[in-house]
């Protein structure tokens, strides 16, 4: 008789009432978790060689035999090289088990945990990095790494751990689905509760970016045959290929689109993908492309592209009393406009596309040499220039000596210069003639216009 899988042993727990009700008990809030107690719980007692009823009887009969086994095993863990929090998390089924059992144990060993321990090699990738992990990704590949990283969700909510739920095209109400384009960009993604870990609705966005790859990736499904609804999940267990094999008989290739991908397998090709992508000493995980999308928000919050209540919002996060009378409400028109509006400004932080990252980076240059006073062919001069010398440029006078010569006596004049950096002491004055202000221009000066003539 061939010997059984670690799934099959598993399972085999179930066959003792107790097991099943404690497992059930489990399940009814998450799935997953009960079958991760499950796991541990298997493994630790093949480890002890004891069974589900034996350990009951142990803990309650001679609780020191016990504990001096769970002290054994965890010292040769922790000699063949396993970490505090590991050795901790293998002894949490049993924990469990036990509190469903009623039984008072308090032999388990004593551990010092370091939390996040095992995450010491992991750092979020930069857009260049996360754009070389994309290009080794299929086109659903693609899809599935954009919508985490770009409109922060977590994996679960693409397709959950049983495969039976997930983000639909219905989801994504400015998606055309004749045309399979968006009527608006940034597109609104919304996140039903029953996929949402704090159970509750809410709303991300998309970037361009990720709407042009999804685009794309619809438009191979339409042309494999399969027919795209509202109820059709945004991505697929069949990828292409095997659904042009599909005969017109059967199409079970086609049926089988319709369902939603489980979590493990959704998130199989990117993990590959970041492996191989990874620099040397840093390892990357599938789930920090939601870390990604949570830091580069951050930073443009810190510039502030971003409020930070839209920020937990967009990531789905609880934002407490403050953000609950507020984002954490159903939005409406107005309040939608302005999260949109903000993501718009924040998206350019997100892109991993390099040529939309330059031009974005350009047209900020421009922006601030037309604020410093040059004229666009003045700007088209030092386009070319660092980072640092467009700052000294700032900095040196070269701007206020172009401005110089309007005649604040004489407001605009003949001169095509219509702005003027000055002190803040010559500012009254020129303020009270007409001059309007126009920004801070440093510690101590600000950037007046002239009055029109």
């Amino acid at each position: 008789m061939p010997a059984k899988t670690g799934k099959e042993t598993r399972y085999v727990l179930l066959e003792n009432p107790r097991v099943r009700t404690w497992y059930e008990g489990r399940a009814l809030k998450s799935r997953i978790s009960a079958d991760v107690d499950l796991r541990k719980l298997r493994l630790l007692l093949t480890r002890l060689r004891l069974d589900t009823e034996s350990v009951v009887s142990l803990a309650t009969t001679d609780p020191d035999r016990l504990q001096d086994m769970l002290v054994r095993y965890a010292a040769d863990l922790k000699r063949a090289g396993r970490v505090d929090d590991y050795v901790a998390k293998t002894l949490s089924g049993l924990k469990s088990y036990l509190r469903f059992r009623r039984v008072t144990f308090s032999g388990f060993p004593s551990l010092n945990p370091i939390r996040g321990s095992t995450l010491s090699g992991e750092r979020v990738p930069t857009p260049e990095e996360l754009g070389r992990v994309l290009e080794r990704l299929s086109l659903r590949g693609r899809t599935i790494a954009l919508v985490m990283a770009h409109a922060g969700v977590r994996p679960q909510v693409v397709g959950d751990y049983t495969g039976e739920r997930g983000l639909t095209l219905g989801d994504l109400p400015e998606l055309d689905l004749d045309r399979l384009s968006f009527q608006e960009t940034p597109f609104v993604i919304r996140v039903p509760a029953d996929l949402s870990k704090t159970r509750m609705s809410y709303r991300t966005f998309g970037t361009s970016q990720l709407g042009a790859t999804l685009s794309a990736y619809l438009s191979e499904r339409r042309g494999a045959g399969e027919t795209l609804t509202p109820k059709s999940p945004v991505v697929v267990p069949t990828d292409v290929a095997r659904l042009r094999g599909a005969t017109r008989d059967s199409r079970r290739g086609v049926e089988r689109a319709r369902k939603f991908m489980v979590t493990g397998a959704l998130v199989r090709e990117i993990r590959e993908a970041l492996h191989a992508s990874a620099p040397q000493g840093v390892t990357w995980r599938p789930y920090v492309l939601r870390s990604y999308c949570s830091t580069r928000l951050l930073i443009a919050e810190g510039q502030g592209r971003i409020s930070r209540d839209l920020r937990e919002a967009i990531l789905g996060h609880n934002g407490g009393v403050a953000s609950r009378y507020h984002v954490g409400k159903r939005w409406g028109e107005e309040l939608l406009a302005e999260a949109r509006r903000e993501y718009s400004n924040a998206a350019e932080f997100l892109e991993t596309n390099a040529q939309t990252r330059m031009n974005v980076a350009a047209e900020f240059r421009r922006t601030l040499l037309a604020v410093a006073g040059l004229t666009k062919e003045e700007a088209a001069q030092h386009m070319n220039d660092s980072n640092d010398e467009v700052l000294a440029l700032v900095r040196n006078g070269l701007i206020e000596r172009k401005l110089a010569i309007i005649d604040p006596a004489k407001g605009n004049g003949d001169s095509h210069m219509t702005q003027k950096p000055v002190s803040l002491d010559e500012a009254e004055k020129l303020l009270s003639e007409g001059w309007t202000f126009v920004a801070n221009f440093g510690p101590d000066r600000v950037l007046l216009r002239a009055p029109m003539n």
